[in-house]
């Protein structure tokens, strides 16, 4: 009978529980010290000179702390034709957030010669070294193309 007792109330009080646990991970308001971020994606980006150089159209996160790395600028071209994105550290921004202004210390022209920023089609996790011969699993490895790729030694290769 004591060990119904005592099973109940642990039972109980694990559910009880459950409600403080996900209050702590709900951020029910925004605090004076934090800023949305979601302005930033297609913020106009200017140079000291009040010249506007392009429009943020991604950023780079750093995957294991969340941190920006890069801003991705969409440079060029016209109504979105003949651009290019080049990415530049977000440490060289200078964010205004509650004018909600983004300034470079670079000129259009300056920008424009950088290469072009090139990011990856699609995220792949690579197979463990031991999985598969000639290659990783998933059909990334440099011995040949993959399932996805028309390398042809996958399903429905040549």
């Amino acid at each position: 009978m004591n060990k119904r007792i005592l099973a109940a109330g642990f039972a109980a009080s694990t559910m009880l529980a459950a409600p403080v646990i996900a209050q702590e991970v709900v951020i029910p308001e925004q605090s004076p010290d934090e800023l949305l971020g979601g302005w930033v994606l297609g913020a106009a980006v200017e140079s000291t000179d009040g010249e506007r150089i392009g429009s943020i159209d991604d950023i780079l996160l750093e995957p294991d702390t969340g941190d920006i790395n890069a801003a991705i600028i969409s440079v060029g071209g016209f109504l979105g034709f003949g651009s290019k994105d080049i990415a530049v550290e977000w440490s060289e921004l200078e964010i205004n957030w509650d004018a909600r202004e983004v300034v470079l210390a670079m000129s259009r022209d300056q920008l424009e010669e950088y290469e072009e920023f090139v990011a990856r089609d699609r995220e792949f996790i690579p197979a463990p070294a031991d999985e598969g011969v000639g290659g990783d699993a998933m059909g990334t490895g440099a011995a040949g193309g993959g399932a996805m790729d028309g390398g042809g030694d996958a399903i429905g290769g040549n």
